[in-house]
């Protein structure tokens, strides 16, 4: 992922890929992710519902979290919304983005 929070390749019309952030540069030393959540949404101003791209449930590994995203319509860019609860409470709400493309 880039600096803009786009991530990089764009993903091809139709794929299945696996997506994921990283909140170790976020949570103190000792803090857990506990739960997490993915929203997609269309990426417009403002953010729009979407039916055509689908989370698959999400994997926590220590402090990153996944989840299988496929689907997609090609020219549409998506905004994917990770929410987590870390072990103290806190709510964590990460936003990158995802372009539907052909990729070179």
């Amino acid at each position: 992922m880039g600096l803009n929070n786009r991530w990089y390749p764009s993903a091809p019309a139709g794929s299945v890929a696996l997506y994921g952030l990283d909140f170790s540069n976020i949570l103190p030393l000792g803090v857990t992710v506990e739960n997490a959540s993915v929203l997609i949404e269309y990426n417009t101003v403002p953010p729009a519902p979407q039916t055509d791209m689908t989370a698959g449930p999400v994997t926590l590994d220590g402090r990153r979290i996944y989840s299988q995203l496929s689907g997609g319509t090609s020219a549409k860019d998506y905004r994917i919304t990770f929410t987590t609860q870390d072990s103290l409470g806190n709510t964590w709400i990460r936003t990158a983005l995802l372009l539907c493309a052909a990729t070179s």
